[in-house]
């Protein structure tokens, strides 16, 4: 499938490692141009190196997405590269698990500007472009924890559902115009962030092993059993799933949410 992707120039946030990397590198093998985000340049730099180096064209931006502030600048300077085609809004971790009183409001904020509130302040400042050149391409990505929230870190699945009322609602702003929104929604991947996640809610089940036999473990025993595809996602498949939402062939799909997370969010164990 041809997905016309060919020259158009694409942001991902969060995009220098785990899915947000595996994304980047898949859109500029269909020959988009893109603009690898990260806060740490070093990690940007190589995802960026790692595309140029078979062929592809990327850039790079820095910025932090936890300080309101800074994304107003990264947003400023991805205009000033040129125009933006494609918005993919895939940074939002769960770094620390917290159980609902252990948090603080602090760490709620914290959560809904890192996974919510960067989104609406990027969208804003980048999309009304594209609504004047009469095409674009937003897709954020959610979690199946939006679906099935746990009793840990419930700012996180908080934040995360809140994503899908904004795709539904500006893919209803902009439907007239060309502009198609979506949602793609995550499952168990084994990125870095997912294993730091897992890691916490190892400790907060009192699990002893460290190490591969951890990650077994809790992978068996915590989320697999939850899983009817039964086992864990890859960053490829993902990536191959953002580019076809992003395509061409597309194009009549907005307001969507799409589950790629091996039937996890539909699924209650019996």
């Amino acid at each position: 499938m041809k997905l016309g992707l060919q020259g158009r120039r694409a942001f991902i946030a969060g995009s220098s490692s785990g899915i947000g990397a595996a994304i980047a590198r898949a859109l500029a093998a269909e020959g988009a141009q893109v603009i690898v985000h990260g806060r740490n340049a070093s990690r940007a730099d190589s995802v960026a190196g790692d595309i140029c180096s078979k062929g592809g064209k990327a850039s790079t931006l820095i910025a932090r997405l936890d300080d309101p502030v800074d994304v107003d600048r990264l947003a400023a300077a991805a205009l000033a590269t040129g125009p933006v085609d494609i918005l993919i809004n895939s940074a939002g971790a769960a770094p620390e698990v917290h159980g609902w009183f252990d948090s603080t409001m602090d760490d709620w904020r914290q959560q809904y500007q890192f996974s919510t509130l960067y989104v609406v302040q990027l969208i804003r400042a980048l999309v009304p472009a594209m609504r004047e050149r009469g095409w674009g391409r937003i897709l954020n990505l959610s979690s199946a924890a939006a679906f099935k929230p746990m009793t840990l870190h419930p700012e996180y699945s908080a934040a995360k559902i809140a994503l899908h009322a904004i795709t539904t609602s500006l893919a209803m702003e902009l439907g007239h115009c060309g502009v198609t929104v979506n949602t793609l929604v995550s499952g168990l991947v084994l990125t870095d962030n997912t294993l730091q996640s897992m890691r916490h809610a190892a400790q907060q089940a009192g699990f002893t092993e460290t190490g591969a036999e951890l990650q077994q473990r809790v992978i068996s025993e915590v989320w697999k059993a939850n899983i009817p595809l039964g086992r864990a996602g890859t960053v490829e498949e993902l990536a191959a799933a953002a580019c076809f939402l992003v395509s061409e062939p597309a194009s009549y799909i907005t307001g969507a949410s799409l589950r790629v997370d091996g039937g996890a969010s539909g699924f209650v164990a019996g």
